[in-house]
């Protein structure tokens, strides 16, 4: 059997091993997509369902939702605009305010979507009732525990 130095590194790996996951997840999902016939990328979702509702919000408004840096948000809103999925304006009042809607291409690719997504989140609750541990409350509490104290403040009161 090969050598696993992640696994040896234990939770001194945590960020890449739940980084890992993260690609590998987004992967097979991709890959759904394509045999699907969606010109869809999995990094594109979040921010599509938090426009769905035909709602216009701001960058930093979906940036808070996501809890996503503004540039990586504003990297997925220059896609979708330039794909033709989503529309942007400026706000009349404060000219710097960059706030965006799904095109009508947009909420068309939403609806054909659905269906997948529908069979993806079923996918996924069985991956996580498979798995027999409660793994988005323990995701919740580590994100929660990282909020209270960064992970930066832990390493460097230890020090």
């Amino acid at each position: 059997m090969e050598r696993n130095i992640i696994e040896e590194l234990g939770s001194l790996a945590l960020a890449t091993r739940l980084k890992n996951l993260s690609e590998r997840l987004a992967r097979d999902v991709a890959q759904v997509y394509k045999e699907s016939a969606f010109d869809f990328e999995p990094r594109w979702f979040a921010m599509i369902y938090a426009l769905k509702d035909g709602e216009e919000l701001a960058v930093t408004e979906i940036s808070v939702m996501l809890g996503q840096t503004h540039p990586a948000v504003n990297q997925v809103a220059n896609v979708l605009v330039k794909k033709g999925l989503a529309e942007e304006r400026k706000d009349a009042s404060d000219q710097r305010k960059r706030l965006l809607k799904l095109s009508p291409n947009g909420h068309q690719l939403v609806e054909k979507m659905n269906g997948t997504w529908d069979r993806i989140k079923e996918a996924n609750d069985h991956l996580l009732k498979e798995s027999a541990s409660d793994l988005l409350s323990t995701l919740d509490n580590v994100e929660s525990a990282l909020d209270d104290q960064s992970m930066y403040e832990r390493v460097r009161s230890r020090g």
